[in-house]
C-alpha cells in the first residue's frame, strides 16, 4: 500500500470509527468507491469494535469481564505478620497501600505495606504481584523505595512491606516551593539514575508518571510502583504472563510511549519516553500533548502521530530561575521521539545531557555543529573570552580611532541630523500605531462577541508600544493622555466588574492607578483644560468603585467630588462634568448602602437619575446618557425592592428595561445585552419579593435566555461567566420557595461550584465571598430540618463571610454573616444543642447591632434583629419544656420579652414581605416562634 492510499485509509478509519455503528456504513457507501479499500476498512473497523483496550477499559475488567470490585478498606485494623495496618494511604490498580507499624515490641516502626485489593486475588494478578516482589528485592538504591519484608497472608494473598515514603510528587513537590530549572533538573538526575539502575537489572518499570515519582521533604527522590514493570528476561511464572501483559496493555495512557499505546514491543526505551513526558511537565508546567488523552483514539492522535511542541512554547510560565532555553527543548524533544531508535540510546545518555547542560556544556542533543560549540565555549569561559576581546578590541579601536579622526568632525553633524530624524519618525510612527490599537481597532471589535481576550492582546500591545516612547516625550501632555487612556481601557478589560472583562481586579487595580498618574501629569502640565481634570475625577471614582465600603474607597470618591465641584462652580452647565457627578451619586448611593442607611442610598440614586434625566433633556439624541438613564433607573428600583417599596420598584425597573429596548440596534451591542438582561434578572427579583413565583421564574429565564449565548461566545469574559452563575443562584430559590428542596440543593451547589471554579479557592474580592456565603445561606434552609446538614451549610457560611474583605464594613455582608449565625442557632436549637444555639445567636446579634440605629432605616439588618430576638425567644421555650414550675415561670417571661423585642423590630419595617427581602435570604415571621421548631 502506497503512502497516499494509507493516508486515505486513515483519514476514513479515523472518521468512521467516531460514528455511531448503524451510521457507518452508509457514511462509507457515499464516500468510499473503491472495492479493496473499503474491505480493508469494514476488516479495520470490525477488529476494533472488538478490541479492548486498557486506555478505555479498566484492567481488572478486561481480564474478568467483569466490572471493578467496590472498594473496600478491609484490612484496616488487622494485623499481618508483625505489622498492624492503620491507614489506607493509596490505591493502584490492582493493589492498596497501607500505613502500618510494628506491633509484635520487638521495636519501633512505621512501614507502608501493599497487599492485593479486594476483588483482584485471580491468579493472574497473584503471579503479577508475586512478580514485584521478586523485582524489588533484586533493586537496592537510594532513590528507589526498598523492600524490607514480604511474605503471604493466612488466605494465601502475597504482601509487600516497604520503606515508608513521606512525600508528594516530584512535579507538586517542584511547583509548591518554586523551584528554579536548575533544581529540577537535579531531581531530575536523581530520578534518572533510579531508573538507569534499574534497566541495568533489565527491569523496565513502564510506568514512570510523577505519582510514582515522590520527593521527601529532605529533598530526596523515591520511585516507586514497580507494579507493571516488565523483565527483559523473565523466567518461571514471569515468562509465562509476559504475553498477557502485552495484550493488557497495563499504562498511564499520560505518560506511555507510542509503542506501549499501539501494544508493541516494550524494552528500555518506552522509560526514556516517559521519563521525557516527565521532564516535559518539569520544565512547562504542562502536557506536551495539545489535548487531554482521555480515550484509544485521542492517545492515537496525540501520543503517536501529533509532534510535541518545545517546552519553551505555550508554556504557563517558566519556572523560577530563568527561562527554557533550547538545550532542553532539544534534550526533551530526543527523548519524546515517536521512533524508539531515535531516541536516547540509555538513560545514562538522558541524564549525561541533562547534567551536561547545567555545567554549560554542549548537549548531544543539539548535535555537533561549530557555532554551537562556540557559544558554549564562550559561556563556560566568559572571563578569558572577555579578556582576549578586550585585547582585540583596544587594539581595533586604535587603529580605527588613528585612520577615522579627520572623517568624524565631518560626519558628525549629517549623522546627528539622521538620527534625529529617525528617532522622530520612529515616535510618531509607534504613536499612531498605538492609538489605532487602543482607539480604532479596540473600539471597533468591542461588541464582538468573544473579543475579550483579542482585545486584552491588542491593549496589551498598545501600552508597551506606549511605554517604549514615553522616555522620550519629555513630558508632553498629549503623549501622558494617550497612555493614560491605554491603560484605562486595559484595566477594563483586565477586570472591570461592570464591562466585559477577565475577572483579574488586581492587574485591572494596577492599570487604573497607572492611569491615574498620567492623567495626573496632563492635568499638571495644563492646568486650565477642563476634559484633563475631568478626567482624573474620572479615575479617583474608578479606583473607589471596587472598595466603596472601605476607608480608602471613601477618600477616593471624596477627591472625585472636589473635583467636580470645582469645575460645576465654574461651568453649572458643562454636559460632560453633569454625567461623571451623576455617577459619583450613583456611587455615594453605593457608600450609604454599604453603611446600612438605605434611605440616604435612595436619595443619591434618585439624583443620580435626575441629573440624567436633564442632560437627555439638553441632548435628546445622546445614546450614551439615555443608556445610563436605564441602568440608573434600575439601580432606583432595585434599592426600593430593598427597602420593601414594590411597586415603585417593579415599575422604575420596568421603566429601565424599556428604555434599554429604546435603544437603536448595533449601539455597544453586547455590554447593552448583557445590562438588559441583568435588569430583567433584578425585575425577577423584585416580582419574587412581592409573591409572584412563577412570573418570576419566567423573567430568570428570559434572562438566561439572553446571558448564556454571551457567555458560550466569550468564555475568557469572567464578567458574563458570573451572570450565569447567579441564574443558577436564583433558580435554587425558586425551587425551595416551591418546596422542591432536592431540586434547590442541586441548582445551589450548582452556582456555588461555577463561582469556585472562576475564582478557586481565594475569595480576596468582597463580591465573590458575599456571592458564595449567601448560597451557603440558602443551602442551609434548603436541608429544611436536617439539622445536621443545614448547620454545616451556615458554618461554612459564616467561614466565608467572616473572612471577606468587606466583613466589617459592608451591610449587605454583614447583615448575610449575622443571619448565618442566627440560622445555625436555629439548627443548633433543633439538635438540642441549646447553650451553643444561644451562642451563636447572640453572635449574631451583636454583628447587627450598629446597622440597628434608629438614624437608619436598613431594612435587611431589622429582619435579621426581628429573626434572632425570635430564636432566642424559641430557645428559651426549650429550656422551659420539662423544667421546674418556678423556673419555668422565669423562663417563660424572658421567652415573652424577647418575642416583644421581635415584635417591636418587626414594626419597624414599613413594608414588611412575608416571602424574602432583597432576595438576600428568607425572611421570617416571628409569629411563627412561639414554639420550638
Amino acid at each position: 500500500m502506497n503512502r497516499e492510499r494509507w493516508l486515505r485509509l486513515k483519514e476514513l478509519f479515523s472518521t468512521a470509527s467516531e460514528l455511531a455503528a448503524a451510521e457507518r456504513a452508509p457514511y462509507l457507501d457515499q464516500v468510499c468507491d473503491d472495492v479493496q479499500l473499503r474491505a480493508e476498512l469494514d476488516s479495520l473497523l470490525q477488529a476494533h469494535q472488538a478490541s479492548r483496550v486498557v486506555i478505555d477499559q479498566p484492567a481488572f475488567e478486561y481480564l474478568t469481564g467483569g466490572g471493578l470490585p467496590a472498594a473496600g478498606e478491609r484490612w484496616l485494623g488487622r494485623r499481618i505478620g508483625p505489622y498492624e495496618l492503620t491507614v489506607l494511604i493509596g490505591r493502584g490498580g490492582m493493589g492498596e497501600v497501607y500505613r502500618a507499624r510494628r506491633a509484635d515490641a520487638q521495636y519501633d516502626r512505621e512501614v507502608a505495606v501493599k497487599l492485593v485489593r479486594g476483588g483482584y486475588d485471580v491468579g493472574y494478578v497473584l503471579q503479577r504481584f508475586r512478580a514485584e516482589r521478586q523485582i524489588l528485592a533484586n533493586l537496592e538504591h537510594p532513590n528507589i523505595a526498598h523492600l524490607l519484608d514480604g511474605g503471604a497472608t493466612e488466605d494465601g494473598l502475597p504482601y509487600l512491606v516497604m520503606e515508608l515514603v513521606e512525600g508528594e510528587p516530584i512535579d507538586s513537590y517542584c511547583e509548591h516551593r518554586g523551584l528554579p530549572i536548575a533544581a529540577r533538573l537535579r531531581l531530575f538526575c536523581a530520578v534518572c539514575s533510579a531508573v538507569s539502575y534499574a534497566h541495568q537489572r533489565l527491569i523496565v518499570h513502564r510506568d514512570l508518571k510523577p505519582s510514582n515519582i515522590l520527593v521527601t521533604h529532605e529533598g530526596t527522590v523515591k520511585l516507586l510502583d514497580f507494579g507493571v514493570a516488565k523483565l527483559l528476561q523473565p523466567a518461571g511464572p514471569e515468562a509465562a504472563a509476559a504475553p498477557t501483559v502485552t495484550v493488557m496493555q497495563a499504562l498511564t495512557p499520560t505518560f506511555a510511549s507510542p509503542e506501549q499505546i499501539l501494544g508493541l514491543t516494550i524494552t528500555t526505551a518506552s522509560d526514556i519516553y516517559s521519563l521525557g513526558v516527565v521532564l516535559y511537565h518539569l520544565l512547562a508546567r504542562r502536557s506536551p500533548y495539545g489535548r487531554a488523552v482521555l480515550t484509544t483514539q485521542d492517545a492515537i492522535r496525540e501520543v503517536c502521530e501529533r509532534e510535541p511542541l518545545r517546552p519553551s512554547q505555550g508554556t504557563a510560565g517558566a519556572p523560577a530561575g530563568r527561562r527554557i532555553d533550547h538545550d532542553l527543548d532539544a534534550i526533551v524533544l530526543k527523548a519524546l521521539r515517536k521512533e524508539p531508535k531515535s531516541r536516547y540510546a540509555t538513560v545514562e545518555q538522558l541524564a549525561e545531557d541533562v547534567r551536561r547542560h547545567l555545567a554549560g556544556l554542549p548537549v548531544a542533543a543539539r548535535g555537533d555543529e561549530l557555532g554551537y560549540r562556540v557559544r558554549k565555549f564562550i559561556g563556560r569561559h566568559r572571563v578569558g573570552v572577555a579578556a582576549a576581546i578586550v585585547v582585540l578590541l583596544a587594539i581595533a579601536a586604535g587603529v580605527a580611532a588613528t585612520l577615522r579622526e579627520a572623517a568624524i568632525a565631518r560626519q558628525q553633524a549629517q549623522i546627528a541630523q539622521a538620527q534625529r530624524a529617525r528617532a522622530e519618525h520612529r515616535f510618531n510612527d509607534v504613536r499612531k500605531l498605538s492609538d489605532a490599537l487602543i482607539f480604532d481597532i479596540n473600539d471597533a471589535i468591542r461588541n464582538l462577541p468573544g473579543a475579550t481576550p483579542a482585545r486584552q492582546v491588542l491593549l496589551d500591545r498598545a501600552v508597551a508600544y506606549l511605554d517604549s516612547v514615553a522616555m522620550d516625550a519629555d513630558g508632553q501632555p498629549d503623549l501622558e493622555r494617550e497612555l493614560a487612556w491605554g491603560y484605562q481601557r486595559f484595566a477594563t478589560v483586565q477586570g472591570s466588574s461592570t464591562e466585559s472583562s477577565l475577572g483579574d481586579a488586581r492587574a485591572a487595580l494596577l492599570s487604573n492607578r497607572k492611569a491615574l498618574a498620567h492623567f495626573e501629569a496632563a492635568a499638571n502640565a495644563s492646568p486650565g483644560n477642563v476634559a484633563d481634570q475631568l478626567n482624573v475625577a474620572m479615575m479617583h471614582r474608578i479606583l473607589s468603585f471596587g472598595a466603596l465600603a472601605q476607608e480608602q474607597g471613601r477618600q477616593e470618591l471624596e477627591r472625585a467630588l472636589g473635583i467636580t465641584q470645582r469645575l460645576l462652580a465654574a461651568d453649572p452647565h458643562n454636559p460632560k462634568v453633569i454625567n461623571e457627578r451623576s455617577i459619583e451619586y450613583q456611587d455615594l448611593g453605593f457608600v450609604q448602602d454599604a453603611a446600612g442607611d438605605r434611605a440616604a442610598a435612595l436619595k443619591w440614586y434618585r439624583a443620580n437619575r435626575d441629573l440624567k434625566l436633564e442632560l437627555i433633556r439638553a441632548d435628546p439624541g445622546n445614546q450614551v446618557v439615555a443608556r445610563g438613564i436605564g441602568m440608573a433607573t434600575v439601580i432606583l428600583g432595585d434599592a426600593q425592592a430593598r427597602m420593601g417599596l414594590l411597586d415603585d420598584a417593579v415599575a422604575n425597573i420596568r421603566d429601565g428595561i424599556a428604555r434599554y429596548q429604546a435603544l437603536p440596534r448595533g449601539f455597544d451591542d453586547v455590554h447593552v445585552a448583557r445590562e438588559l438582561a441583568v435588569s430583567r434578572v433584578k425585575y425577577a427579583d423584585a416580582l419574587l419579593i412581592r409573591g409572584d413565583i412563577a412570573a418570576a421564574q419566567a423573567g430568570f429565564r428570559d434572562a438566561r435566555r439572553a446571558l448564556e449565548p454571551l457567555a458560550r461566545q466569550d468564555p475568557k469574559n469572567v464578567l458574563l461567566q458570573d451572570d450565569v452563575a447567579w441564574l443558577d443562584y436564583h433558580e435554587g430559590k425558586i425551587q425551595l420557595l416551591l418546596g422542591r428542596y432536592a431540586p434547590a440543593r442541586l441548582q445551589l451547589a450548582r452556582a456555588l461550584g461555577r463561582f469556585e471554579e472562576l475564582h478557586g479557592p481565594l475569595r480576596e474580592v468582597g463580591e465573590i465571598a458575599d456571592a458564595e456565603g449567601r448560597i451557603y445561606l440558602w443551602l442551609g434552609d434548603a436541608y429544611g430540618k436536617n439539622w445536621q446538614a443545614a448547620l454545616q451549610s451556615y458554618q461554612r457560611s459564616i467561614k466565608v463571610l467572616g473572612t471577606a474583605p468587606d466583613a466589617g464594613t459592608d451591610d449587605d455582608t454583614r447583615c448575610q454573616l449575622a443571619l448565618s449565625y442566627v440560622r445555625a442557632g436555629r439548627a443548633l436549637t433543633g439538635l438540642h444543642r441549646l447553650p451553643q444555639a444561644q451562642e451563636a445567636v447572640d453572635r449574631g446579634l451583636e454583628i447587627i447591632s450598629p446597622s440597628l440605629v434608629s438614624a437608619y432605616q436598613d431594612v435587611p439588618a431589622l429582619y435579621v434583629a426581628a429573626e434572632g430576638y425570635a430564636r432566642r425567644a424559641q430557645i428559651l421555650a426549650a429550656q422551659a419544656a420539662g423544667s421546674a414550675a418556678a423556673e419555668h415561670a422565669a423562663l417563660d417571661a424572658e421567652r415573652r420579652a424577647w418575642l416583644e423585642k421581635s415584635q417591636a423590630a418587626w414594626q419597624r419595617i414599613a413594608h414588611p414581605t412575608s416571602l424574602v427581602t432583597t432576595s438576600i435570604f428568607l425572611a421570617f415571621d416571628p409569629r411563627s416562634a412561639s414554639t420550638p421548631e
